[in-house]
């Protein structure tokens, strides 16, 4: 048996590792990251740019009729004009040239009308009304004779915040506190959904060309079963494997080329909390691979068994419309009967301990329920398997399989 069910865990690793579907699906992901991360990048640098030369004109004519601006702001290409209609048929003759009118109660309504040709540069003159008003404002701030007042006005106020966890030790909190349950979630999702989803595929595909017949003929149903769970977890590490060498690298390539900065302290992350996690995620695939087993087995095709996972899909991504309920109440009523439920609790629990939300009563329960779901799991998935997996025409009915758990049990 041993050998036959490591054979079969080799057979279904290769068949789906040798895929170009496979390997086309698993590519995908890091390399659109990494394509919005290099969109993103060269948007950054040429915004940067923009900042840096943010004028493109030879000449911008400001009418300020109540003096709102120091006369000793205007240099080029800024020019003071009390000629409106000159300076508007300057406009006209010249692409460059742009008219700005302060309105003669600026000091109240704060209003300005821009002039410019229809083929003057559009970033110029997209960029033209915030520099107008910085400029505006830094005339303003000149007359200011108290310095704090002008740094209050030119400064940019920062602010660090700071929690007492439950031994009373003051932490330091910031983007990295939602760093590692943004981690665990994007894991236990490409993990759980998109590798069991190869089990469902597997099995329902095989049932449906009549290929377990002959399978079944060279090993039992046993061997069959926890090999394929077997073969398809090494595709599960091999995809997440893949996802985190491409990942590091696409990383250090737009970090280097672009030298965007990430505001994260590495070192404020719990790392205590990412055993727990692991095992929820490991535990949460052997949970939705066995109901992907069993889903495939009762199915009378792959069509029907997608149609029949889909309850189980809707009703284990349900935490993900409560996620404000669970992060800002992760020790409520809801949050704690979610995380017994068997098709929420994976999930549930992942996300409140990321945030060190788990009380140590609720983690040794937490752990325990989450064993006892996957046996129960299994042993369903096995017992519909044994019924389900050489019924070609119908699937079983609700007696049948009530009937067979109760004889065979």
């Amino acid at each position: 048996m041993k050998k036959n069910f490591l054979e079969v865990a080799k057979f279904e690793y290769l068949k789906t590792i040798k895929k170009k579907s496979f390997w086309l699906a698993t590519l995908f992901l890091p390399l659109f990251i990494g394509v919005i991360g290099l969109v993103s990048g060269l948007s950054s640098v040429e915004a940067a740019k923009q900042m840096e030369n943010p004028i493109s004109f030879s000449k911008i004519f400001i009418y300020d009729p109540q003096t709102v601006i120091n006369p000793a702001f205007f240099v080029a290409p800024y020019e003071s004009t009390t000629d409106v209609e000159a300076s508007k048929e300057m406009v006209k003759a010249d692409k460059t040239v742009v008219l700005v009118t302060l309105s003669d109660d600026y000091y109240q309504d704060l209003t300005s009308t821009f002039y410019y040709r229809k083929d003057a540069d559009f970033m110029g003159t997209a960029n033209l009304p915030s520099v107008i008003n910085a400029f505006v404002k830094q005339s303003a701030i000149s007359g200011i004779s108290n310095p704090g007042v002008i740094n209050i006005l030119n400064g940019k106020p920062t602010s660090t915040s700071y929690t007492y966890d439950e031994n009373g030790t003051l932490v330091k909190e910031g983007f990295e506190k939602y760093l590692l349950p943004i981690a665990s979630m994007v894991v236990f999702f490409m993990s759980v959904y998109i590798s069991s989803g190869f089990m469902l595929q597997s099995v329902s595909a095989e049932k449906e060309n009549r290929m377990i017949e002959t399978i079944l003929s060279i090993v039992d149903k046993k061997s069959l079963m926890f090999g394929k769970m077997l073969g398809l977890m090494g595709v599960m590490f091999t995809q997440l494997s893949t996802w985190l060498i491409f990942g590091l690298g696409i990383y250090k390539v737009v970090m280097s080329k672009f030298s965007l900065p990430i505001p994260i302290d590495f070192s404020n992350i719990d790392l205590s909390l990412l055993p727990l996690n692991i095992f929820l995620i490991f535990m949460g695939f052997l949970f939705f691979a066995a109901i992907m087993i069993g889903t495939g087995a009762v199915g009378t095709g792959a069509e029907d068994s997608r149609n029949l996972s889909s309850i189980f899909i809707i009703l284990s991504i349900f935490p993900m419309y409560l996620m404000q309920i669970l992060i800002t109440s992760p020790n409520g009523p809801l949050s704690i009967a979610l995380s017994y439920f068997p098709f929420t609790s994976f999930m549930v629990l992942l996300i409140r301990n990321s945030f060190g939300a788990l009380p140590t009563l609720e983690l040794v329960i937490g752990i325990g329920t989450s064993i006892i779901y996957v046996v129960i799991a299994m042993f369903l998935a096995l017992k519909l398997f044994e019924l389900g997996c050489l019924m070609f025409n119908r699937r079983p009915s609700f007696k049948e399989m009530l009937s067979y758990f109760i004889k065979r049990g």
